[in-house]
């Protein structure tokens, strides 16, 4: 059912002449003026085409245009309908309507004679809810007036408009909209209502810290100081000694309760009485820092170093100077060759010469002749003061019948023993050299011929310095009587990696016989020979032994 609405028009009605181009402008200059009059007026809102059409086909009571300017100075009391008809039944006129442009177009179509001609205009339109008012403007070619008169029907603030942007289309550039400043306003005064509470949110809580702070400190305030006094370590500053291991001893002290010392990083054992400690740490030659800690029940610890020198266990005895003579022989020219015999003869050399300072005489694949001519050279050469090492590494041959063995130099054929160098030969050159202590070490088959069965005493300094001065004359045999092997070790025999091993091991004084041990059960589980340490037969042997005497 219709609602009746008062309609105040805004407007200076011009009568215009039509034509489509006047036409077409007179609308764009209401839509203009609308805007500005629903801007500049209070509460009023712009309606575009669609709002418009819905609003006026539902009113059936409204003046037009204007009080007083109607037919007769009277006002015209309309009744639209949504067939885009209107008329005004007291005065006999009607006409239609249409919207366009987003304004609101208006023919006087009939009535008395005086309106016998055809006349329309366009109007933009405006609504206020609160008044319940409408307000239209006729923009009029020599100006523009508009008047607000209050309805008498509040019904307009009923009117529910459907969602549109027309007012931003039509609003002229540099007017804001009344309703557009009021909500920046509101937003605005909202972000500051928000923003005044969370800084009373930040300020109560940097309150809270403070106060949580405050009650620390007052906390800390009221406990007893904690002891952050370190403990006292008391030892010597310096030890000496020629031992793989040395015993550190101390006094450690609190004012509080000790709770762990610590030497060398293994820890100690503490007498909770005195604080006296305790500890047995490994050392190595040179010099050693050794750590001592103290931590006491507050966690407060305490550090002092001891400096351990350890040096070789070697007697100050004259030992005398050192030579070798070391024989390699792989290329055999009769013979087989062999694969490992100069690698031994090299390294053997390497080792006497770095660790021990010997004088080397390295042959390398010699002939018979080259060895005889190095031990008529030592023969000449060598004092009562020298020591020599022979060490040799190549083919052996024992002679079943006469039960002599011979090395095999390189030229030497398996028929021809004048290329051989016999026991023989080797124990007349060795009887006849001067030095004090001699030893052979044969890495080749049957060299037991050269060996008989010895007993050493327990070593001392006083047996070192009995042995020293005596003559020796001493083998170490890689086998008996039988074949020995020429791999097994590596790069080298098993029996040369063991020898070198037992020299690069040794920290001080190394004797013919601890060498054997040292070499002996490592060579008969890795292979089917068993190495032998005796005096030689018949070289003058008076019963000292050779000694390894470690210099670096």
């Amino acid at each position: 059912m219709r609602s009746p609405f008062h309609l105040v028009l805004l407007s200076a009605i011009i009568v215009l002449a039509t034509s489509a181009s006047d036409a077409a402008d007179a609308s764009k200059r209401a839509q203009l003026r609308g805007a500005q009059i629903a801007d500049a007026t209070s509460g009023y809102t712009l309606l575009d085409g669609p709002q418009i059409k819905r609003l006026f086909s539902d009113i059936s009571n409204a003046q037009f245009p204007e009080v007083g300017s109607g037919w007769g100075g009277g006002d015209w009391r309309l009744s639209f309908r949504n067939n885009g008809t209107w008329e005004d039944s007291s005065r006999g006129v009607w006409g239609s309507w249409h919207v366009k442009n987003d304004t609101l177009c208006i023919s006087v179509d009939g009535g008395d004679t005086q309106w016998n001609s055809v006349f329309e205009g366009c109007l933009g339109v405006s609504i206020n809810r609160d008044d319940g008012n409408i307000a239209g403007l006729f923009p009029d070619l020599d100006k523009d007036r508009y008047i607000l008169k209050e309805s008498a029907f509040g019904d307009i603030a009923q009117f529910e408009l459907p969602k549109t942007n027309a007012k931003q289309q039509l609003m002229p550039k540099g007017v804001v909209p009344r309703t557009s400043v009021t909500k920046h306003r509101d937003q605005k005064q909202a972000l500051e209502i928000q923003r005044l509470a969370l800084e009373r949110e930040r300020l109560a809580l940097e309150r809270q810290r403070l106060d949580q702070e405050r009650q620390a400190l007052l906390l800390k305030q009221q406990q007893p100081a904690a002891d952050q006094t370190t403990p006292i370590i008391q030892t010597t500053e310096t030890v000496a000694t020629t031992e793989g291991t040395v015993r550190i001893v101390g006094v450690a002290r609190d004012n509080g309760r000790l709770t762990r010392v610590e030497v060398g990083g293994r820890r100690a054992d503490v007498d909770g009485g005195t604080g006296r400690f305790s500890a047995e740490v490994p050392v190595k030659l040179g010099r050693n820092k050794v750590v001592i800690s103290a931590t006491d029940s507050n966690g407060n610890k305490a550090e002092r170093i001891v400096l351990v020198t350890r040096k070789r266990a070697i007697p100050d005895i004259a030992f005398g100077t050192y030579h070798a003579v070391v024989i390699g022989i792989d290329d055999y020219k009769s013979l087989p060759k062999l694969k490992t015999a100069i690698a031994d003869a090299r390294a053997v050399a390497e080792t006497l010469k770095r660790d021990y300072g010997y004088t080397i005489h390295l042959l390398e694949n010699p002939t018979r002749g080259d060895i005889i001519d190095i031990f008529d050279e030592l023969r000449e050469n060598l004092s009562e003061d020298d020591n020599l090492l022979i060490y040799y590494a190549g083919h052996g041959w024992l002679d079943k019948q006469s039960g002599r063995g011979y090395w095999l130099p390189i030229d030497a054929r398996s028929d021809r023993r004048s290329r051989w160098v016999s026991n023989t030969d080797l124990t007349d050159a060795l009887q006849a050299l001067l030095a004090k202590h001699v030893m052979v070490v044969a890495d080749s088959c049957y060299s037991g011929t050269l060996t008989r069965s010895i007993k050493v005493p327990e070593r001392n300094k006083a047996y070192l310095e009995r042995i020293v001065g005596k003559r020796a004359r001493v083998v170490l045999s890689s086998g008996g009587l039988e074949p020995v092997a020429d791999s097994g070790g590596g790069k080298h025999s098993v029996f040369a990696a063991q020898f070198l091993k037992a020299l690069r091991g040794n920290e001080g004084v190394l004797d013919g016989t601890q060498l054997f041990e040292k070499v002996r059960n490592i060579v008969v589980l890795n292979a089917d020979q068993t190495p032998e340490y005796s005096d030689i037969r018949k070289a003058g042997h008076e019963g000292g032994d050779f000694l390894f005497v470690r210099r670096d």
